[in-house]
């Protein structure tokens, strides 16, 4: 990576265990488990499913194209997730805890990467071809829209309290 898109897209993936860990860390199982208006999943799911595509998707498929050569990426369904895993029998904070610590050390193994292996490509279900540049660009955007969603269950919550407290 170039040394200016390697800290752009190194700084993009630190962003998402700040924002976790500023806006959920110690958030009661009420939030957390609340079932929101316009969206499929309470927070707990998001907490969870972020923590396990850290660890069961994302990371070991960055991992295995940087030292595997052209490996096959397959496909990962990950819709019985929250039911087979009992997201919401889980902890909030230790899937905020598991994942900042997941994704902390796939950024330290992408900074210590030879250039060279970032180049390296895996090939899809569909034998396209995808390389590292592209798989971290993927787990940024997966980043971006739990942040969006989890930030819009916030705000839906907020504006429910004010109006509940306007009504008394």
């Amino acid at each position: 990576m170039t040394n200016f898109k390697q800290s752009m897209l190194l700084n993009q993936l630190r962003e998402m265990p700040h924002f976790l860990e500023q806006a959920f860390l110690g958030a009661s199982s009420v939030l957390l488990t609340r079932i929101p208006t316009n969206d499929s999943s309470p927070l707990i799911e998001h907490l969870w499913h972020v923590r396990d595509c850290e660890s069961d998707l994302y990371s070991p498929r960055i991992l295995r194209v940087i030292n595997e050569v052209r490996p096959r990426l397959n496909p990962v369904d990950v819709s019985a997730w929250p039911v087979e895993r009992g997201y919401h029998l889980r902890a909030g904070d230790q899937a905020i805890r598991e994942f900042s610590s997941l994704r902390l050390g796939l950024v330290q193994q992408l900074e210590e990467a030879p250039e060279l292996a970032l180049d390296r490509v895996g090939v899809r279900f569909d034998d396209s071809e995808v390389d590292v540049y592209f798989l971290i660009e993927q787990l940024v955007d997966h980043d971006r829209d739990h942040r969006w969603r989890m930030s819009a269950i916030l705000r839906e919550i907020a504006e429910n309290t004010r109006d509940v407290a306007s009504a008394l």
